[in-house]
């Protein structure tokens, strides 16, 4: 007991000191200190009051955003010179929390900032409808075009003439909000969002809501992690290049192209600026990009989650560098997940404490921004600006050397995160891990990576040993946490990048896989809608239509991405024919025998 005691102890000390010379590192590259960060945002009332402190800790609402998302009705120096009289009046002490209540609904008031909008393109009955006519998803896809207008909302200008009264940011067009307690803009959701508008011909409204982005990133120099002020210090991963991409390929429009381009390089020089490290691998440097969303205090949105956790801290100093974490770990859109858990002994198996989201090197955001620069340098190319067009790519060849060289285990068959603590890689299963599949940000030969990555599923017991499908959609991570970018959540974006990154292969059992894994999650999803006609923000891939779970807050519905990755996969698709008792394809089918032929001619090429 005493030695295993010891053992424990020494690895704490070993890792404290990495993670405190890593941090005196980046601290003197950075002019980082905990004292000197910033707040979320200017507002006090929003991000950083006594007012809001008392508001958050009382529970007077069950859900943290609730409060931040209300509206002003009296200007934010009369509401605090009031609110620091109320608190008098109780001798210093926060009031109960019924009279508390009361003094908040007398000052602030829900948020009616938003009205509903109906797309001026929406039609009812889309071509995409026509593919689905004699078929049982015809009813399901009409509805999911019909979410449309149900999810639009344009941002009243009220707000654009009295921004100080609003949490809420004014954009110029309307916008398909994701759904449920997400009642405003945000940015990695809107990727899906836009493809979905796409393939409902929907292509005027996929370009206002691409502007809106574009105006954020004008009036911020970059990307938010959605429409209100309390997001305006952290990002979420990087799609604005890719959904202009996609809205390129849809209307081959290189004139709106020219017309954004200046602010989509804005953007991506934010996140050079702002979010590269340079570390050494075997002796090597690289400079790589992380997330690191840096401000004081708690998350406001989630003010109360995370002063509990930063409560385990005895210093200010430390409480700060959590809410860095945390704030960072916000910003990868994967919040939350184990994925950026580093313990003591370099495990990925702890708690919201041990989040080290600036101190891992993610697989999927080199991945992303990777591609962004090919499109960069694609597009200038056309535009005949050839130095750019240079540049963007020599910037692409250095991020895919790193992605190569730091994170590809030819060994496992994956890429795998980089922990700058422990100077490891991550080598737990997550789907982030396949994302250079749909980056295309690897140089490896098409059949060789589809071997590769095809046995690392199957080694992780992702898929069976015959490679067909073992869920109904593909996990996070195999690690059941009580997160909820973990096992057995599965993401309507996860399962894109994993679906089409086997896809790009061109290989025939990849191929068969992908569709496969696309049947699965579809009826899943179809399963769902034919239940209670609700799509999830996330679904259980062990029961067929089952919401996901954990996190902190209740399952959410709507909902925009699911919408829009469904719509993905059914016009790729469109010979699907829906199961309601099982997500998985059937065991006897000509499916079934193609993927043994092609599983034949893998097993010769890799050993088992």
């Amino acid at each position: 007991m005493q030695l295993s005691f010891l053992v424990v102890s020494l690895a704490q000390i070993v890792f404290n000191l990495q993670y405190a010379l890593s941090q005196k590192e980046w601290n003197n590259k950075n002019e980082y200190a905990s004292n000197k960060l910033p707040p979320s945002c200017q507002s006090q009332i929003y991000c950083e009051s006594e007012f809001l402190h008392d508001v958050q800790l009382s529970e007077v609402f069950g859900d943290s955003k609730a409060f931040v998302d209300m509206k002003l009705l009296y200007t934010e120096p009369e509401i605090l010179s009031k609110y620091k009289t109320f608190k008098n009046s109780y001798n210093g002490v926060v009031p109960p929390q019924s009279e508390l209540s009361k003094f908040v609904y007398d000052n602030l008031a829900g948020g009616n900032e938003l009205e509903e909008w109906v797309p001026t393109d929406f039609v009812d009955g889309p071509p995409i409808i026509d593919r689905f006519k004699h078929t049982e998803f015809l009813t399901w896809v009409l509805a999911i075009n019909r979410f449309w207008p149900a999810l639009g909302r344009k941002v009243k200008d009220d707000v654009k003439d009295h921004p100080e009264m609003y949490s809420t940011i004014w954009v110029p067009n309307g916008f398909i909000m994701p759904g449920g307690r997400f009642g405003e803009l945000y940015y990695w959701d809107t990727y899906w969002i836009i493809k979905g508008l796409l393939l409902c011909d929907m292509k005027e409204t996929a370009k206002g809501i691409i502007n809106n982005i574009v105006y954020l990133v004008d009036k911020f120099g970059f990307m938010p992690n959605g429409g209100r002020i309390y997001y305006v210090n952290r990002s979420q991963p990087p799609m604005l290049i890719q959904m202009a991409s996609s809205y390129y390929k849809f209307t081959n429009d290189l004139n709106y192209i020219s017309s954004v381009i200046t602010t989509l390089e804005n953007e991506f020089q934010f996140w050079m600026d702002n979010r590269m490290i340079t570390f050494e691998k075997n002796g090597k440097s690289y400079t790589m990009a992380r997330y690191y969303g840096v401000s004081r205090g708690p998350r406001p949105e989630s003010y109360r989650e995370d002063y509990k956790v930063a409560e385990n801290y005895d210093t200010e100093e430390k409480k700060n560098e959590f809410y860095v974490r945390i704030k960072s770990a916000a910003e990868t859109g994967w919040d939350f997940s184990s994925r950026w858990f580093i313990t003591a002994n370099g495990s990925d198996h702890g708690t919201l404490s041990d989040v080290h989201t600036p101190n891992i090197v993610p697989v999927d955001l080199n991945s992303i921004l990777h591609s962004n620069a090919l499109i960069l340098s694609s597009w200038f190319r056309l535009l005949n600006d050839y130095d750019k067009a240079n540049k963007y790519n020599l910037i692409a060849e250095n991020l895919v050397i790193g992605i190569q060289e730091v994170m590809w285990r030819a060994d496992k068959g994956c890429w795998c995160d980089w922990d700058l603590i422990n100077n490891k890689h991550r080598e737990s299963f997550y789907m982030s891990n396949i994302v250079p599949l749909w980056t295309g940000s690897h140089k490896i030969p098409n059949d060789s990576v589809a071997y590769s990555v095809l046995k690392y599923l199957r080694d992780q017991n992702v898929i069976n040993s015959n490679f067909s499908v073992n869920y109904n959609g593909m996990p996070a991570s195999m690690y059941k946490s009580s997160e909820q970018w973990d096992f057995p959540n599965g993401w309507p974006p996860l399962q894109a990048f994993l679906i089409q990154g086997l896809y790009n292969t061109q290989h025939k059992l990849a191929r068969q896989v992908a569709a496969d894994l696309a049947k699965a999650w579809i009826n899943s999803n179809h399963k769902s809608f034919s239940n209670g006609g609700i799509m999830y923000e996330k679904y259980n891939v062990t029961v067929v239509g089952g919401s996901g779970g954990g996190g902190e807050y209740a399952p959410q519905t709507g909902f925009g991405w699911t919408n829009g990755v469904a719509l993905e996969l059914l016009n790729q698709w469109d010979d699907f024919v829906a199961d309601s008792s099982s997500g998985p394809p059937p065991k006897n089918s000509s499916t079934r025998r193609r993927r043994e032929s092609y599983a034949k001619e893998l097993n010769k090429k890799i050993s088992l």
